[in-house]
């Protein structure tokens, strides 16, 4: 696995083995990003992983332009491996959690931190879990106006149950289905 693109292009990187993590493959992973530079400048904005696994999502958005990524993963051992990938990277440029995805949300929501670019894939298949999320993310006012929620799915999302979000692309990877939102201007 390695970064794509930017200032850390070829950098190896490694991930968790065993079924708590799925690390996004590199094709996907390739056209996710391609899709997202149609839509997003990554230029001093601020990206939020709640479900790091690796990192690379976060780390392949800092290599583009991300002037701060907040990581987050619940799972320690997943954790130890995202701060092998950061380990060259200034910790300036990032802060890690180790807290649930809640946690997380309210913890942004209570300091008024917003986010320019949300990565959601997280490594379980209970649909629920998208819904309360989205429902989160709209209460707590986080998602910046104009940013953008990066979603993988491991099956189609109802749209009906999103709110306040404009579906800019939707690209079904077979077996993932890949959306792309952004928080439009009222």
């Amino acid at each position: 696995m390695k970064v794509i693109s930017g200032k850390y292009r070829g950098r190896q990187l490694i991930a968790l083995e065993g079924q708590n993590t799925r690390p996004t493959s590199a094709r996907v992973k390739e056209d996710m990003f391609n899709i997202l530079s149609n839509w997003f400048i990554y230029e001093n904005k601020v990206s939020l992983d709640l479900f790091a696994g690796s990192g690379a999502l976060s780390i392949e958005g800092l290599s583009r332009g991300i002037k701060f990524a907040y990581i987050n993963d619940w799972h320690a051992p997943a954790l130890q491996v995202v701060k092998k990938n950061l380990r060259t990277i200034s910790e300036q440029d990032y802060k890690i959690f180790n807290w649930d995805f809640k946690r997380v949300l309210d913890y942004l929501g209570e300091t008024k931190k917003q986010v320019d670019l949300i990565y959601l894939d997280p490594p379980f298949p209970q649909i629920n879990y998208y819904y309360e999320f989205f429902e989160k993310i709209s209460q707590q006012n986080i998602l910046a106006v104009n940013g953008v929620i990066l979603t993988e799915a491991p099956e189609k999302l109802d749209l009906d149950k999103i709110k306040n979000l404009n579906l800019l692309k939707y690209k079904d990877f077979k077996n993932k289905h890949f959306y792309l939102f952004r928080l439009e201007e009222n």
